[in-house]
C-alpha cells in the first residue's frame, strides 16, 4: 500500500471520527492529484449529512415556536419530526456505507 492510497482511504474513513475536517486538511496539504481528488469527494459526501442535520435543527427550533397554536399543528410537527429524523438517519447510514465502500475500493 502506498501513501497516496492510504491518505485517500483515510479521507473516506474519517466520516466515522472527523467528518469533513480531515478530508479538507488532506485536500489542502496534499500535492498528489489522486489524493486531492478522493479527499474532495470525501469532503463533499461528508458535508451532505451535516447540511441535512443543520436543516433539521433549524426546523426543530422553528417548530418549537409554532407549536403553541393548536393541537392539530402540534400533531403535524410531531409526525413530521419523526419522518425527518428517520430520513436523517437513512442519509447518515447511506453516506457512512458509501464512504466505507469507497475506502475499501481505494485500498484495492
Amino acid at each position: 500500500m502506498n501513501q497516496s492510497k492510504g491518505l485517500s482511504a483515510l479521507s473516506y474513513l474519517s466520516f466515522y471520527f472527523a467528518p469533513s475536517i480531515l478530508p479538507f486538511i488532506i485536500y489542502v496539504v496534499s500535492k498528489d492529484d489522486f489524493v486531492r481528488e478522493h479527499s474532495k469527494k470525501a469532503f463533499i459526501t461528508q458535508l451532505i449529512p451535516i447540511a441535512f442535520g443543520v436543516l433539521y435543527i433549524i426546523y426543530f427550533f422553528i417548530s418549537l415556536f409554532l407549536t403553541h397554536e393548536t393541537l392539530a399543528i402540534q400533531d403535524f410537527f410531531v409526525s413530521s419530526h419523526f419522518i425527518a429524523l428517520v430520513a436523517l438517519l437513512i442519509i447518515f447510514s447511506i453516506t457512512g456505507i458509501w464512504n466505507l465502500v469507497k475506502a475499501i475500493k481505494v485500498l484495492r
